[in-house]
C-alpha cells in the first residue's frame, strides 16, 4: 500500500481516483485545504501528545528516585567534614545508579548547606522536608545533627549521623541512627597506652563543642577510674592561638588533644614551638591525611580506622577511585559517606522503599562487610561503629 503524501493529494483527488467521475476542481481545492487543516490538527495533536508523555514520563522518573537528603557543613567552622562527606556519597550514588540503582530505581541526593550551625542545619531539615520530601536524611557533626534529630522524630523519618561521637546523639529516639565511632570508641583504643607509657597526669585540651566535650568527659572518667588525674582546659571555635593552653598543660605526663583537623594543625605546630616533652595522643580527626604530613604531626599517637591500611582491599581499590575522581587525598569523612550509601542500598535491596521500612531494615540487624572492616549490627541497635584501632596493632598501620 502506497502512503500519499501531501505534495500528490491534489493530483489524486482530481485524476487518480476510485470513482466514476472526477471532482470539479473547486470541490477538489476545498477538500484539499480541509485535508491540510486535519493534518495540521492532527500534527499539533500529536506534538502535545508527546509533550505531555515526555512531563509524565520526568514526573515518574522523580517520583521513582530515591531521595536522600543530606544536611552537610560546606561553609562555616568545619567544611572539611561536609566537603568529604559529600564526595564520598557522590561516588557512591554514582556507582549504585551505574549498576541500576536499588530495585532499578536510581539515587537522588539532595543537599543543603548547615553552615556548621545547629540553627541553620534545622532550617536545612525543614527546606528539604518541604521541596523533595526525602526518604532519609544524612547530616554531619555532632552540634548540629543533636538539633535536628528532634525534627526527624517528629516527621517519621530516618536521620544517619555521620561523624557525628555525641552519646546523646541516638538516645531515645527511634528514627536516629550512627554510622561513625562513638565519643567511647575514641577512647578505649587509647587507654592501653597510657598505660604502656605508664602516664599519671594527663592533660587533655579539647574544643568545647558537643563533640569535643563529651570525649573530653569520658576520658577524664575513665583516666580516673584507673587511678590517674586529670587536667583539662577547653578552647572554642575559632581559637587560633593554643599557647595559653599548652602553657596550663605543660607540667603533665601526656596531652590528650580533641578538635577536628583545622585545630590539630594549629595545636601540634603550636607544641613543637613551645617544645613539649611528653607523649601527645590525638582523637581520630588526627588521621587527616593532610594533616599526618605535616612534620609537626610526626610522633602524635592516634587511633585509626582500617581505611588506612594500605593492605585493605577493598579500602585501596576505593581509595584509588575517589582520588582519580576529586584528584585529593582518600580519607575517613569521605569513607563514611561512602560507606553509608552503599550500606543502605544493600538493605534495601528488593525491599519497599518506605521512610518506616527504611528504619525496620535498619532497626533489625545485619552484617556487612564495607570499607572499615566487616561489621556485626544486632537488632535495635542504633549506633553502627566501625572500629578504630590503636597505634602498632597492625590494623591501624597509616599510610598516604
Amino acid at each position: 500500500t502506497r502512503i500519499v503524501g501531501p505534495v500528490n493529494v491534489f493530483d489524486t483527488l482530481i485524476s487518480r481516483r476510485p470513482y466514476k467521475e472526477p471532482y470539479p476542481v473547486e470541490v477538489a481545492s476545498q477538500m484539499n485545504r480541509k485535508h491540510y487543516k486535519i493534518k495540521e490538527l492532527s500534527t499539533c495533536l500529536a506534538s502535545i501528545l508527546m509533550i505531555l508523555s515526555m512531563v509524565l514520563t520526568g514526573c515518574a522518573k522523580q517520583e521513582k528516585a530515591v531521595k536522600i537528603g543530606a544536611i552537610l557543613s560546606l561553609s562555616g567552622a568545619n567544611t572539611t567534614v561536609g566537603d568529604n562527606v559529600r564526595d564520598g556519597m557522590l561516588l557512591a550514588v554514582d556507582e549504585v545508579n551505574s549498576w541500576g540503582g536499588v530495585n532499578g530505581r536510581p539515587l537522588k541526593l539532595f543537599i543543603e548547606d548547615s553552615k556548621t550551625d545547629s540553627e541553620a542545619g534545622k532550617q536545612a531539615f525543614l527546606k528539604l522536608e518541604s521541596e523533595h520530601h526525602p526518604h532519609f536524611y544524612i547530616s554531619v557533626l555532632s552540634t548540629v545533627s543533636v538539633a535536628v534529630a528532634p525534627l526527624a522524630a517528629q516527621n517519621e523519618v530516618v536521620l544517619a549521623g555521620l561523624v557525628v561521637s555525641a552519646p546523646r546523639f541516638t538516645k531515645g529516639n527511634e528514627w536516629v541512627f550512627r554510622y561513625y565511632p562513638s565519643a567511647e570508641d575514641e577512647i578505649l583504643p587509647i587507654m592501653s597506652l597510657l598505660k604502656k607509657f605508664k602516664v599519671n597526669k594527663l592533660g587533655i585540651l579539647f574544643l568545647g563543642d558537643e563533640f569535643g566535650s563529651s570525649v573530653s568527659k569520658l576520658r577524664d572518667q575513665k583516666f580516673k577510674k584507673n587511678g590517674g588525674t586529670v587536667k583539662k582546659i577547653g578552647f572554642d571555635p575559632g581559637t587560633s592561638n593554643f599557647g595559653p593552653q599548652i602553657e596550663f598543660l605543660r607540667d603533665q605526663d601526656a596531652i590528650y588533644t580533641v578538635g577536628f583537623a583545622s585545630y590539630l594543625q594549629r595545636i601540634f605546630e603550636q607544641m613543637k614551638q613551645t617544645d613539649y616533652k611528653g607523649f601527645v595522643l590525638s582523637n581520630s580527626s588526627a588521621t587527616w591525611p593532610p594533616l599526618r604530613k605535616l612534620p609537626e604531626a610526626d610522633g602524635i599517637l592516634v587511633a585509626a580506622p582500617v581505611i588506612y591500611n594500605p593492605k585493605f582491599i577493598l579500602a585501596k581499590e576505593t581509595k584509588n577511585r575517589f582520588e582519580i575522581k576529586y584528584k585529593k587525598l582518600f580519607n575517613h569523612y569521605a569513607a563514611n559517606g561512602y560507606d553509608f550509601i552503599k550500606l543502605l542500598s544493600g538493605l534495601l535491596e528488593d525491599q519497599e522503599i518506605s521512610r518506616e521500612n527504611i528504619r525496620k531494615q535498619l532497626d533489625r540487624g545485619f552484617t556487612y562487610p564495607g570499607i572499615f572492616g566487616t561489621l556485626n549490627v544486632s537488632p535495635g541497635k542504633h549506633d553502627i561503629h566501625f572500629p578504630l584501632h590503636p597505634p602498632g596493632s597492625g590494623m591501624a598501620n597509616l599510610s598516604i
